[in-house]
């Protein structure tokens, strides 16, 4: 995932206002109706044609490499140690947007881009200096002190920034600026720009906008409370040794050192929680170890959920829009509720016949030990799953994970990123949060353009699951980008650390996101640097680069067996890639109810809404697995807070990324052109272009479903 840090352009305006399948093209019309002799005539005259610019393709030149930003002398990220660091930045940094903003307003005479937009774009700057900081830093930093004062923090630059967006005279003064005669960036910066004031209300009556800032303020706090209450939530069950029958060896051997002859507590940590779901034999023990799970922070978060939805509501409502989830689908992709509804109706049409496959399956196989069984648990979903892939593919997790030792998977997805994006890194020394993270430097033909942290291993008060943290937004000349990959793989330092292929896969993932942050950050303004794409494309990248970790020609790179330091055998990767593919319809589903309960909680009147009874509801309509008696999956689901409403833009994602991905399916994973085609095309554009225009200019043709299809209605 990507955290949801967001300046104040909260997307982009597109074209077209759902997902459709790609209509047949004029030619193909016309050429129906053409007489057969005049057909055959034509296409072998095309087929001349097709023949001679493949073989100009095959000897052109290479792609023509756009001219490198200048960030020599440009601000550096420097992260927070100390609560005196985090308000110094705090109040140095607000101090600055203030002063810009006051002099905005007191200018005199005629105002242009120069005098007015080039300051606000600086002011948004000193924004974008601590805001992303503060996010980072309230879920990475040791010291609860200081993730409390960063949060503090973030508390007061989004209340700036409400103001900002909700001052009249400021939108009078930027609406007066003439921008017929500049480029076609400065006019979407500034078109996206008064389209997200009048989003906030900068246009209503003076009540109204104090109530919606009273409400966004409230909005703030409630969501770190939210986020908080289920990163400091950690259960856990007590189990015996012999209560870890099926775990790899190396995790047993780690728990039963940790426990020191006591009972061994296994936790609803990743770490912890997924080797277990996914291996122990235990039935009842998974079962108790998932309902913990999907309990953390239920006495606390029911309360402050229902209330984050009823601010939402109202602001909302304030606003004119029937509710939440209108409002925020107005500046995505979809651009109205109604669509994303449609589009999650028909992927769960075509999804649910592969599910039902699946489920019959996975029972069959739990019949196999528990002849009794007549459902299959959610805690069933990890285990079974599995062992019907080393069954029926010949595919052991276990034996897998053995070749993915953490340091050489780091190491090989380092190495397969430069050769794909054509950027070396370089490890260096700068300050960071904690002694385990790790500074490194990207360059570009020679220049330094980008510098990122990788925070990989578990410890007490950080983050728990995986995400990119943007730090700074690039800007030439004024500002370096930066992001941190925040993640909870093995600990090499603690022993073997060996890597399940799903971490692999995760990874990969989100190295996706942070080269798309550090990428896009060549552009004059602010807004368009960065992962400043719609909302609902922000995870095509990232999806489509998990491909990567499938691929025999990437993995021979650097997986090798952790004893005998072969590597990976090619039929091994071909079975995976066979088994990947099963699971597929409940894993989809899964995401569904979760897409459907983002959507749901955000479409009801909260005065209307029972939380638990809506769970339980979407769960026999949804849901692959049935509700879990005593469990509140909706007090945990930590993307409740970020994505709010837009739970649905993973699978939306997914469409543009099997789709992007057919490109590079036809000319190979590690094609140079190809790959930075792709980078120019999607990446450096940040939020330059709508999303619809980069998948155009990267495929060659409009996007379309039927890639996606294709995959999800595969046998």
């Amino acid at each position: 995932m990507r955290s949801n840090t967001i300046i104040l352009v909260s997307g982009a305006l597109v074209l077209m206002t759902a997902c459709k399948d790609a209509p047949p093209s004029t030619p193909a019309k016309a050429a129906a109706k053409t007489p057969p002799a005049q057909a055959a005539a034509k296409a072998a005259t095309q087929a001349k044609a097709a023949a001679k610019t493949t073989q100009a393709k095959a000897t052109q030149p290479p792609l023509a490499r756009t001219a490198l930003p200048d960030f020599t002398g440009a601000i550096e990220a420097s992260p927070w140690e100390t609560v005196k660091q985090v308000r110094n930045a705090c109040k140095e940094q607000l101090g600055f947007a203030k002063a810009i903003k006051k002099a905005l307003l007191a200018h005199k005479g005629p105002r242009n881009v120069g005098n007015t937009f080039e300051p606000f774009n600086t002011l948004l700057l000193h924004v974008d200096r601590v805001l992303p900081m503060t996010e980072l830093i309230a879920n990475v930093h040791p010291e609860k002190k200081v993730r409390t004062a960063a949060e503090k923090c973030e508390q007061r630059v989004k209340k700036f920034l409400s103001a900002l967006k909700l001052n009249h005279e400021l939108y009078e003064a930027l609406k007066a600026v003439d921008i017929s005669k500049e480029d076609a960036q400065t006019k979407r910066f500034v078109a996206h720009l008064l389209r997200d004031y009048r989003r906030s209300g900068v246009d209503r009556d003076k009540k109204t906008r104090k109530k919606l800032a009273a409400l966004d303020a409230k909005m703030v706090k409630l969501g770190q409370l939210f986020s908080r209450n289920i990163r400091e939530d950690k259960r856990f069950i007590e189990v015996s040794e012999k209560d870890l029958a099926g775990l790899p060896k190396d995790y047993i051997d780690d728990r039963v050192k940790r426990a020191k002859g006591k009972k061994i507590r296994i936790t609803t940590d990743y770490p912890d929680f997924y080797p277990f779901e996914t291996y122990a034999k235990n039935s009842a023990l998974r079962k108790e170890l998932y309902k913990r799970y999907l309990s953390r922070a239920d006495s606390k978060n029911t309360k402050v959920l229902t209330e984050l939805l009823r601010t939402r509501h109202a602001y909302a409502t304030s606003l004119g829009y029937a509710d939440w989830g209108t409002y925020n689908a107005e500046d995505k992709m979809v651009k109205k509720k109604e669509v994303i509804a449609s589009f999650l109706a028909k992927v769960v049409k075509l999804a649910r016949p592969r599910m039902d496959k699946d489920l019959k399956d996975i029972l069959a196989r739990k019949q196999k030990d528990e002849p009794k069984a007549t459902a299959v648990g959610a805690w069933d979903r990890f285990y079974y799953v599995n062992k019907i892939k080393a069954e029926r593919y010949g595919v052991d997790p276990a034996e897998v994970r053995a070749y993915f030792p953490f340091a050489a998977v780091k190491k090989g997805i380092l190495e397969v990123a430069q050769k794909l994006f054509a950027v070396t890194f370089k490890k260096v020394e700068a300050k960071v949060w904690h002694a385990s993270v790790e500074a490194y430097d990207v360059f570009d033909r020679g220049k330094r353009v980008a510098r990122f942290y990788l925070d990989l291993h578990p410890r007490k008060g950080k983050y728990g699951h995986a995400a990119e943290f943007p730090i700074l937004t690039g800007s030439p000349g004024k500002q370096l980008p930066a992001a941190a990959l925040v993640t909870n793989f093995p600990d090499p330092s603690k022993g073997k650390a060996l890597t399940e292929h799903t971490q692999v896969n995760t990874f990969f993932h989100e190295f996706g996101h942070l080269m798309h942050q550090l990428l896009s950050g060549r552009h004059r303004w602010v807004t368009q640097s960065g992962i400043t794409c719609e909302w609902d494309f922000v995870e095509a990248p990232s999806q489509l680069l998990e491909e990567w970790a499938w691929d025999y020609s990437v993995l021979s790179r650097f997986a090798r067996h952790e004893k005998t330091n072969k590597i990976i055998p090619k039929a091994l990767v071909e079975r995976m890639r066979k088994a990947k593919e099963f699971g597929t319809g409940v894993h989809v589903m899964r995401q569904m109810f979760y897409a459907y309960l983002s959507y749901k909680l955000h479409t009801t009147d909260p005065a209307s809404l029972d939380l638990s009874a809506e769970v339980k509801k979407l769960h026999q309509e949804v849901s692959p697995y049935p509700h879990i008696e005593g469990s509140s999956v909706f007090a945990n689901f930590g993307h409740l807070n970020g994505y709010s409403s837009m739970y649905y833009t993973y699978m939306w994602s997914m469409v543009m990324a099997k789709d992007l991905f057919t490109r590079f399916k036809d000319k190979g994973l590690l094609d140079e052109r190809t790959a930075l085609a792709y980078r120019q095309a999607v990446l450096e554009a940040g939020g330059s272009v709508d999303a619809e225009k980069m998948m155009q200019n990267f495929l060659e043709r409009p996007y379309s479903f039927d890639a996606f299809r294709r995959w999800l209605q595969a046998s």
